[in-house]
């Protein structure tokens, strides 16, 4: 019932529309291809544009999420804006396993959605989490005396961009925790200003997917960024700060 107070109105029209932005082979697309259609993409296919529907329902109040992929590529710098208009929620993406990529939340991604839709929820998301413990992905990074993006560095520039979450998670490996990346956003599109912070031990009987899929363990990491947070345990290999 928590959720009732901020689905009272119509909440955006019972639609939220979320565009997916970061660099070129970040994840983006396997974030969005598994969500919608509950398969990895085998192959890397380069996005320019393109739309994914998915439902959820909150309470009985059916959400539909209308989640728009786009090209992390400087050749669309100027066609890219054209997503924007009318986001309620915008997640910046990074690659955990390419450092390089957080670098550019901040010098690129961070302006470029301020200026575009200064209104929208932004949630940063760590893809490609199972990357992190990858011995030939520790390997090559060695070599140029780097590791792998920490979950302290992502949260710190989460904060400072001024994020409503970061969320870690691994397309390949684990579907619920790329439900919880969409699960984090849509609450925080839907939620109202100066109401208290939503409980997220309730998350998995009042949000579920419409198929009905039953939920893999998450071994994931989401931290609240407008809340001061507490640390609870979730499940085995999970911790969610709230």
């Amino acid at each position: 019932m928590y959720l009732l107070t901020f689905l009272s109105s119509l909440l955006l029209g019972s639609r939220c529309k979320i565009v997916v932005v970061g660099d070129t082979q970040c994840g983006k697309t396997a974030l969005l291809h598994v969500f919608a259609k509950d398969c990895y993409p085998e192959n890397y296919v380069p996005t320019v544009f393109e739309n994914y529907t998915a439902s959820f329902e909150i309470d009985k109040h059916r959400i539909e999420l209308n989640m728009w992929d786009t090209s992390g590529s400087s050749y669309y710098d100027n066609v890219r804006p054209l997503a924007y208009p009318d986001s309620d929620a915008v997640l910046v993406c990074f690659d955990i396993s390419r450092p390089e990529t957080l670098d550019s939340v901040i010098k690129k991604w961070q302006g470029e959605t301020q200026e575009f839709c200064p209104n929208a929820k932004v949630v940063l998301v760590g893809c490609k989490l199972d990357m992190r413990t990858d011995v030939g992905t520790l390997r090559e990074l060695s070599k140029q005396r780097l590791i792998p993006v920490t979950h302290e560095q992502g949260s710190t520039i989460a904060r400072q961009m001024g994020a409503v979450a970061y969320v870690e998670c691994t397309s390949k490996v684990s579907e619920n925790s790329v439900r919880d990346v969409f699960h984090v956003t849509t609450v925080a599109s839907v939620r109202r200003p100066h109401k208290p912070q939503l409980k997220r031990s309730s998350s998995r009987r009042g949000l579920k997917r419409v198929s009905q899929l039953p939920l893999p363990p998450l071994p994931g990491r989401t931290e609240q960024i407008d809340e001061a947070p507490t640390m609870r345990k979730d499940r085995a290999k999970s911790c969610v700060l709230m």
